[in-house]
C-alpha cells in the first residue's frame, strides 16, 4: 500500500464490458455492480487498494475481448482464486477449450493454466451434474469430492452398448 499511496498504480488495469464477462460468467452477476459498464479482470487487488486509499483515478486498459476469450484471460490470471468455484472453473475451462481458434489438447491447455490433465478432467466432468446437483455444489451443500463420485458411478453403471452377434 506504501507503493500505491506513493507512486498509484504504475500499470494499467485490465478491464472488459460488463456485458460481456457476465456473459461468460453470469453467476458474478450480484458481485459486478451495475453502475460500472466496465469489470476488472486483472489486477483488481490495485482497484480495490487504489479506493481504499481515495485514489479517484486509476490506468486501464480496455479489452474488447469475445466470451470465450475472456474465460481463458480469467482462468490463467485467477485459476486459482476464491472467487471462482468448481463449476465456474469448469464452465470457463470448457468455453475456452473450445473457443474458436483455440488449437491446443485438452491437457496441453490444462497444463498451460497451471493444472494436471487430472484437474481438468475433474471439472469438466462436474458439468455432467443435473443442474439441482451443480446447485447443491455452488451452495456448498454438496462438496466436490460427492460430485466427482456421482460423476464416476453414473459413468460406470452405464449399460454397454450392444451390437449385433452374426454366427
Amino acid at each position: 500500500m506504501e507503493s500505491l499511496a506513493k507512486y498509484g498504480v504504475e500499470h494499467p488495469i485490465t478491464v472488459v464490458s460488463r456485458d460481456d464477462y457476465l456473459q461468460r460468467l453470469p453467476r458474478q452477476t450480484n458481485s459486478v455492480l451495475r453502475r460500472f459498464s466496465y469489470v476488472a479482470i486483472s489486477d483488481y487487488h490495485w482497484l480495490e487498494a487504489a479506493r481504499a486509499l481515495g485514489l479517484s483515478h486509476v490506468p486501464v486498459w480496455v479489452r474488447c475481448m469475445p466470451p470465450d476469450s475472456i474465460a481463458a484471460f480469467v482462468l490463467r490470471r485467477h485459476g486459482h482464486d476464491d472467487h471462482l468455484g468448481p463449476l465456474d472453473e469448469a464452465r470457463l475451462f470448457h468455453a475456452a477449450l473450445n473457443a474458436p481458434g483455440q488449437t491446443q489438447s485438452q491437457n496441453a491447455f490444462a497444463r498451460s493454466l497451471g493444472w494436471s490433465p487430472a484437474t481438468a478432467s475433474q471439472r469438466l466432468a462436474l458439468l455432467q451434474l443435473t443442474p439441482d446437483e451443480q446447485a447443491a455444489l455452488e451452495d456448498n451443500t454438496l462438496g466436490i469430492v460427492e460430485a466427482r463420485q456421482m460423476v464416476t458411478t453414473r459413468r460406470s453403471h452405464k449399460a454397454p452398448v450392444l451390437g449385433t452377434v452374426s454366427g
